[in-house]
This record gives structure tokens, C-alpha cells and sequence, in this order.
């Protein structure tokens, strides 16, 4: 049978472009995917958690297996709904990926310092972006949950990326918990990578998925 990709967009939670959007969804089939996009309510007008619910409502009406998918603020969203469908004790996809996403919405990471000029967002926009979203950063920071128990996950970043420390933090955490997980770190790519064509992250992504089987 085959996997449906439930789709989170980026766009730090508060914007959306469709054009985008579809270069994203035709990217992501080109390399032989199936791709239901999930065009979740913004912030600040929508505050979290509606965006986790709203991937849900798609995951929950999706038949057949699942992986989610987010890419950025996207990325942010996936891991906080399989938090949610471990915490309820709900059934779950067949595994998560996530392309750069904010683990920690605190923004610790040191990479931030590092990689400060190197990528195109800053730690800055970042917080903008958090705070147009949540109102309690860490109680709703991904990597604060726990994710025992979680089908496999694989994770992407740039060296590039003020992000990188914190998704290496997370894959290593998740790994402690028992979770299979796969982290791919790309060398040299900035934030927004899989835009560029460039690398080869939606082949690869697409094999892990053919691994689930």
C-alpha cells in the first residue's frame, strides 16, 4: 500500500504562499511521493495549538499509512501533533520527518552564535516567529516532550543553519529515548536547503520512507 506524506509548510507559523507551496508538493511527487499538503491556520490570528489540530484532522482522515511530514515551522508542528498522538495513546503514523525544525522554541542552541551571518534567518526572526505563536515557549517546545514509544524518525538540517544545534539535540534525545532515528546533516546548506535543488534531501527522504516498508 501506498504512504501518503501528510505535508506541513514552513513560513515561521504566520505566512503561507501557495505558489511556494506547490513547487514544495511537485518536488516532493517528482521524487515519488504521494503528498496531501495541510494548510493549517496562521498565527498570530491562530494561536498553538490549532495548527497541531489541524494536521491531525488531516492525519486522523487519511487512510492507509502515514508519515508526517514539516519543513521548518512545519517541521516545528509534525513533532508537536506525534507528541500529542503518544501522549492520547492514538494510533500512530508509520514514522516523522522534519526539515529543519524549531525542537526548542526557547532557542538555546549555540549554533545560533556559530551561524549567526551564515544563514539567512536569524535567532531574531526566530523569536518573532515564536512569539506570534505561543504564548509559553518551552511547555510547547517539541523537545521537551517525550517521545518514547515513537515510530521512526528522521531529521534534516543544514552546517550552515542556527537551527543545526538544536536538531542534532533533538535526534540525540530522541535516540535515548529508544527512538529510531535518522538525522541527515548537510554540508554547507542554509535554511530553506530543499528549495534549492541542490541536494539530494527528497531522494533521500524518500528512500527512508521506502525502508518503513
Amino acid at each position: 500500500m501506498t504512504t501518503t506524506i501528510v505535508y506541513a509548510h514552513g513560513g515561521g507559523f504566520t505566512s503561507y504562499d501557495p505558489e511556494i507551496g506547490r513547487m514544495r508538493t511537485d518536488a516532493l511527487e517528482a521524487a515519488g511521493l504521494r503528498v496531501v499538503p495541510v494548510e493549517y491556520r496562521l498565527a498570530p490570528a491562530h494561536r498553538h495549538p490549532a495548527q497541531v489540530d489541524d494536521v491531525l484532522d488531516v492525519y486522523r482522515s487519511t487512510k492507509g499509512p502515514v508519515v508526517l511530514l514539516g519543513e521548518s515551522a512545519g517541521g516545528t508542528i509534525v513533532l508537536s501533533a506525534l507528541l500529542r498522538l503518544l501522549a492520547d495513546g492514538d494510533p500512530l503514523p508509520a514514522g516523522v520527518a522534519a526539515i529543519s525544525p524549531v525542537a526548542d522554541l526557547t532557542l538555546p542552541g549555540r549554533s545560533f552564535v556559530t551561524n549567526d551571518g551564515a544563514d539567512i534567518i536569524t535567532r531574531d526572526a526566530l523569536r518573532l516567529s515564536v512569539e506570534a505563536y505561543v504564548g509559553e515557549a518551552e511547555a510547547a517546545s517539541p523537545s521537551h516532550g517525550d517521545f518514547t514509544g515513537s515510530p521512526p524518525l528522521w531529521l534534516a538540517v543544514g552546517t550552515a543553519e542556527v537551527l543545526l544545534d538544536d536538531v542534532v539535540t533533538l535526534a540525540t534525545s530522541a535516540r535515548e529515548s529508544g527512538v529510531t532515528t535518522e538525522l541527515r546533516v548537510y554540508e554547507g546548506a542554509q535554511h530553506g536547503f530543499q528549495f534549492s535543488g541542490g541536494y539530494t534531501v527528497d531522494k533521500d527522504l524518500a528512500g527512508w520512507i521506502e525502508a518503513l516498508g
